[in-house]
């Protein structure tokens, strides 16, 4: 059985491409160790009790149509989470984990050079928190004053952690 780490579809033969998603499927030579994450999938469900992040099945219409607008993301591309970062649960501002890669939309206030990386460049990046943002790198800057906790920003960059890490 063959997983693709980033949008946790399983197939029984290998192919070089994930019939999914599209991403190329590595072959690993080590087995992960038991009960750790092996996909992006399963790093995001060990957080999604964090607040305001929502994994694919519990997101209804309404939110998934204001995401996938706001955040220009492809009608094409699988969410996996997402993180809701208005005060009244509109999802226009936040941030998107899927299949091909990460997608953002801040409010005014937060400055960034872009608002998606695919998942190879994102695994170039050195992840950290400033104050109520997710810095990237480069200019790239996620904004999550919306969640007004600080323990649940340290969930989120340590969930953005551990994806970057099974990506590598």
């Amino acid at each position: 059985m063959f997983t693709c780490k980033y949008c946790s579809t399983e197939f029984l033969e290998h192919k070089p491409n994930c019939p999914n998603c599209g991403a190329p499927i590595k072959v690993s030579e080590n087995n992960p160790k038991t009960g750790e994450p092996r996909s992006i999938r399963e790093v995001c469900t060990k957080y999604e009790g964090t607040k305001n992040l929502h994994m694919d099945e519990t997101i209804d219409a309404r939110r998934m149509t204001n995401m996938r607008n706001s955040f220009n993301i492809p009608t094409n591309e699988t969410v996996i989470m997402l993180y809701d970062d208005t005060i009244f649960g509109s999802n226009k501002v936040g941030f998107a984990i899927c299949s091909g890669g990460l997608y953002w939309k801040n409010d005014w206030s937060v400055d960034t050079k872009r608002t998606f990386l695919n998942w190879e460049a994102f695994t170039q990046r050195e992840i950290g928190l400033d104050g109520y943002h997710i810095v990237l790198g480069r200019g790239d800057t996620i904004g999550m004053a919306g969640v007004g906790d600080e323990q649940a920003r340290q969930q989120i960059l340590t969930m953005l952690r551990e994806i970057k890490a099974i990506l590598q």
